[in-house]
């Protein structure tokens, strides 16, 4: 019986080996939280101290045998309670601990100004992307995998894998390739690669993306997966960032703090290479593109708040930022960071709010999209410059015809030309079917300039259309407005009286 028993053991140790990759996400967890050890090791230390205490308390004179009994019985209770509550001051500190730990070792190199951006700018937001990728679609078997935005050919583009769609396909197709949306105009621009892939997303269970990566290397956190088609669409790779997590120590409690690990690229035939971050830089099919992870962009910059330490990030908050997203009914979190292609190259671009209820901007973060390297623009005392949450109130005002209702201004990203924050956002109907129109809105001075033809947005990203001249303060709008109401009603008078 014991031989039987041992065999099932090992045979199910075998399996959960198999198939760790379906459990990655807590075992990560629990890899990169190692403070949980350190309660858990604790809790079973107070818990033999609390029973030998009861063991202890069965003496003769002192307490029944049905007594010790009670007790031991409802100690039972003592152990998951003391776990809690040792665990959650744990984690609050650990987090402290990883920010301040963050925040002291990355370099946050200070700029004078911001780089000018290209005019190569994100002009298709992703719902209108997405409907347009699905309304091309004519394969039944098939649907659109994770979404995400590259430099394809030398221009912004979405990019869209076509996984299997239904349980029992995902068994028995391949990824059929990958549709990509043109981000850098409003006209539906979508071209397909088709490609048997042997390696992707939404296939089961050897062939599927994330069990061969994490087979690869286990205790990392993945990016989401973007994809790249060599120029005679012979071939796909599909590109993944990856943070690992390296061990600390301080004050008594353990730690991990994040950072990039590499980068896996994956072929059509499913060649799987995992580059370093300096190899990756010199891989040709990543050249000049996004290889940075996204999210670890964002958790750099979030960690300046505690440059200046801890107890100054709990309770005095001097010099402190905060990182807001933007939400709307069309995208309920637009969050940051956002890709933007400037003439240093491709960068993480991240406004920063003071701390509390301001909506104004205080730093902005550059984060290379290349090599990681952090860029703070510290906003002069004098210069007052409104956030991407704000910039959405200045567009419906300036257009209070609009039934916003209906309509919705999406995806407040970032252009600078001649040292100037613009917030361009894109009005679109409330079912993704296209483009209203598209809006800038003057960081410094709130104007907002509505762009209603390609060839005027064309014109202003140029340089060739003066904003100034072109965009009315707010209120000019409404005035206007006013005007027409009162012409309109001395007509009606008119009619009246004939």
């Amino acid at each position: 019986m014991k031989t039987v028993l041992l065999v099932l053991g090992v045979l199910f140790l075998v399996l959960l080996w198999y198939l760790r990759t379906w459990f990655h996400g807590i075992v990560l967890f629990v890899y990169a939280t190692p403070i949980l050890w350190q309660v858990l090791a604790l809790t079973v230390i107070l818990h033999l101290l609390v029973v030998r205490r009861i063991r202890a308390l069965h003496q003769p004179h002192e307490i029944s045998i049905e007594g010790a009994v009670y007790r031991l019985r409802h100690s039972q209770w003592f152990t998951p309670c003391l776990f809690v509550i040792l665990l959650v001051p744990a984690l609050l500190m650990a987090g402290w601990l990883r920010g301040a730990d963050l925040a002291e070792s990355l370099t946050y190199r200070q700029i004078d100004g911001l780089p000018e951006s290209q005019e190569n700018l994100r002009l298709m937001p992703y719902e209108v992307a997405s409907r347009y990728a699905r309304d091309s679609l004519q394969l039944s078997q098939y649907k659109l995998g994770t979404e995400n935005i590259a430099l394809v050919h030398d221009r912004l583009q979405w990019t869209f894998p076509l996984t299997p769609d239904g349980l029992v396909i995902t068994f028995l197709r391949q990824n059929k390739g990958m549709v990509m949306v043109d981000a850098s105009t409003e006209e539906k621009n979508t071209a397909h690669v088709w490609q048997d892939m042997a390696i992707g997303e939404g296939m089961q269970i050897r062939d599927n993306l994330y069990w061969n990566l994490l087979r690869r290397h286990y205790f990392v956190n993945l990016d989401d997966p973007y994809y790249l088609p060599t120029p005679d669409h012979e071939d796909i790779y599909t590109v993944v960032g990856a943070a690992g997590y390296k061990l600390r120590f301080h004050w008594g409690m353990l730690y991990t703090v994040p950072y990039f690990k590499g980068v896996f690229t994956v072929n059509t035939a499913g060649d799987i290479d995992f580059l370093s971050p300096e190899e990756a830089r010199g891989y040709p099919i990543l050249a000049d593109n996004r290889i940075f992870p996204e999210h670890l962009a964002r958790t750099f910059v979030d960690a300046h708040r505690y440059h200046l330490g801890i107890v100054n990030r709990l309770f005095i908050h001097e010099d402190q930022i905060q990182i807001q997203d933007v939400r709307t009914p069309a995208s309920p979190v637009n969050r940051q960071p956002y890709l933007m292609d400037t003439t240093d190259g491709l960068k993480w671009f991240v406004s920063a709010e003071p701390h509390g209820l301001s909506h104004g901007i205080f730093k902005i973060f550059l984060v290379d999209a290349a090599s990681g390297e952090i860029e703070v623009y510290p906003l002069p005392p004098e210069e007052t410059l409104t956030g991407p949450v704000r910039s959405i109130d200045y567009v419906r005002r300036s257009n209070p015809i609009v039934d916003w209702n209906r309509f919705d201004s999406v995806e407040p990203l970032p252009f600078i030309r001649d040292g100037q924050l613009y917030w361009k956002l894109t009005v679109i109907p409330d079912d993704a079917a296209g483009i209203a129109y598209q809006v800038f809105v003057d960081a410094a001075t709130n104007h907002v300039l509505e762009l209603h033809s390609f060839d005027e947005v064309q014109a202003f990203l140029a340089g060739t259309l003066d904003a100034e001249e072109a965009a009315a303060p707010p209120g000019s709008g409404e005035e206007l407005r006013q005007e027409i109401r009162q012409r309109l009603q001395e007509i009606e008078q008119l009619l009246e009286q004939l």
